[in-house]
C-alpha cells in the first residue's frame, strides 16, 4: 500500500523578545543552507528598523530573507496575509529544493500558520467607521459583555483587535473565543513544526535592558520622531518601544508611576513594557500544544540538530 510523500518542512523558530532568535536563525541558516521567512508583524513595515531590531542589510545579504520591508506603515498586513505569503513561498521554494526557517514571535501569525485561520468574516469598512468616535475602553466593555474570555485576552487598550472582535461578533453571530478554540483544536500543519527558545529570567531581563539601551543609543527617539511626522496614523507606532517613545516626545507620563528624570525614565518604561510582552509570549509558547521548547545556551546544539532532522 503506497503512502503519499511527506510535504517539505519549513521549521518555525519562535521565542520571546531578546531571547536571541535573530542571531541563532542567521547562524543556523548559514550552516544548513536555509533561507529565512520573517514572522514578526513589525518587520514587514518599511522604516520601523531600530525599534524592531530589524536584521541589517548586511545580514540580509548573507542569508536570503523574505517578508521584510514589504509594506508601507499605513497599509495593513493581517495574519491571513501572512499565511498566504508563507504558503506562496513554500509552493515556490520547496519544489526547487530550497528550504526556509520561519522566524518570529508574533503569536497570532504563528497560530494562524500552524493551526489554520479562523473561519471569520472579512473586514467591514462601514461598521469600522461607525466605531470611530467610541473610546477604546468602551469597545472593550462591549466585547466583555458578549465574549468576556476574548476581551480579557485582548485587554482594554488594543483598539485594532477589539474592533476586529466586535466585527466578527456582528457579522458571524459567533464569539471570537469559540472560533479561536476551534482553530486550536485542529491538527497542526505538518509543514510548519513550531520550535521555541528561551533563557533564564535573570538572563533575559539583562538582555532586555541591554537591548533597550542599545536601541536608544542607535537613535530610536529620532526614528520614532521621523515616523510620527511621516506616518502619524501607523498602527505600529503603538507597539512596544515606539509607544513609550511617543509618550516621551508628547510629554505624556504614565498614570500612577513616577519616572526617573531624562532618558532614564524612558529606558525604564520600555524595559517594563518589554518584560510584560515577554511574559505574554512565554505563556503562549508554553501553552502551544505540540511545540518543542529549548533553553539557550545549553540546548543550542540539540536545537540545530532538531531543525536539521526536520528538513
Amino acid at each position: 500500500m503506497s503512502t503519499s510523500p511527506k510535504p517539505p518542512v519549513f521549521p518555525v523558530l519562535a521565542g520571546p523578545t531578546a531571547s536571541g532568535k535573530t542571531q541563532l536563525a542567521l547562524e543556523t541558516a548559514e550552516r544548513l543552507g536555509l533561507e529565512i521567512i520573517n514572522a514578526d508583524s513589525l518587520l514587514v513595515y518599511c522604516g520601523f528598523d531600530i525599534g524592531t531590531a530589524k536584521p541589517s542589510l548586511r545580514e540580509r545579504g548573507s542569508v536570503p530573507h523574505h517578508l521584510i520591508d514589504i509594506r508601507d506603515p499605513l497599509e495593513s498586513f493581517t495574519a491571513a496575509d501572512f499565511v498566504r505569503e508563507v504558503h506562496a513561498l513554500h509552493a515556490t521554494l520547496a519544489p526547487t529544493g530550497r528550504r526556509a526557517l520561519i522566524v518570529g514571535g508574533t503569536h497570532f501569525y504563528l497560530k494562524a500558520l500552524c493551526r489554520g485561520l479562523w473561519d471569520a468574516p472579512p473586514t467591514q469598512p462601514e461598521f469600522r467607521s461607525s466605531l470611530d468616535g467610541i473610546e477604546t475602553t468602551e469597545l472593550h466593555s462591549r466585547l466583555a459583555q458578549k465574549d468576556p474570555a476574548h476581551a480579557a485576552k485582548i485587554g482594554p487598550s488594543d483598539r485594532y483587535r477589539l474592533i476586529r472582535a466586535l466585527e466578527i461578533l456582528e457579522f458571524s453571530g459567533r464569539r471570537p473565543s469559540e472560533l479561536e478554540a476551534e482553530a486550536e483544536a485542529r491538527d497542526p500543519d505538518p509543514r510548519f513544526p513550531l520550535l521555541w527558545i528561551d533563557r533564564s529570567t535573570d538572563e533575559l531581563d539583562e538582555r532586555i535592558l541591554q537591548r533597550t539601551r542599545q536601541m536608544l543609543e542607535q537613535g530610536l527617539i529620532e526614528e520614532t520622531r521621523s515616523l510620527m511626522q511621516r506616518v502619524p496614523g501607523a498602527r505600529a507606532l503603538g507597539s512596544v518601544g515606539y509607544r513609550q517613545v511617543v509618550d516621551h516626545l508628547e510629554q505624556r507620563p504614565p498614570a500612577g508611576r513616577k519616572l526617573r528624570p531624562g532618558l532614564g525614565g524612558l529606558e525604564d518604561e520600555i524595559t517594563l513594557a518589554t518584560r510584560q510582552l515577554v511574559k505574554a509570549q512565554r505563556t503562549f509558547l508554553k501553552g502551544f500544544s505540540g511545540a518543542e521548547g529549548f533553553i539557550l545556551e545549553q540546548d543550542r546544539l540539540k536545537l540545530v540538530a532538531r531543525i536539521e532532522a526536520l528538513l
